[in-house]
C-alpha cells in the first residue's frame, strides 16, 4: 500500500540525507544475527556487511560524546 506523494526510503535516498544534513557523524552499527559490532563514518563509509554472517548491519548508536 502506497501513498500518493510519498517517496519511499531507500538506501540511496538515506545516504543522500545524511550527506546534506550531516558533515561527518561516527555511529556503532551491529549484526543483527552475532551482534559484532564496528564503528564506522557516516557519510563518508557505506553500511557494511557482517564478514561472519554476510548480511548489512544496522545502526546500533549514533556516538555524540564530547561533541557539546
Amino acid at each position: 500500500f502506497r501513498r500518493p506523494g510519498v517517496r519511499e526510503a531507500t538506501r540511496g535516498n538515506i545516504m543522500e540525507l545524511l550527506k546534506n544534513r550531516y558533515k561527518r557523524e561516527f555511529v556503532e552499527v551491529a549484526c543483527p544475527k552475532c551482534k559484532q559490532t564496528k564503528i564506522i563514518c557516516l557519510p563518508e563509509e557505506e553500511v557494511p556487511m557482517c564478514e561472519f554472517c554476510k548480511v548489512r548491519m544496522i545502526i546500533k548508536e549514533v556516538l555524540t560524546e564530547g561533541k557539546y
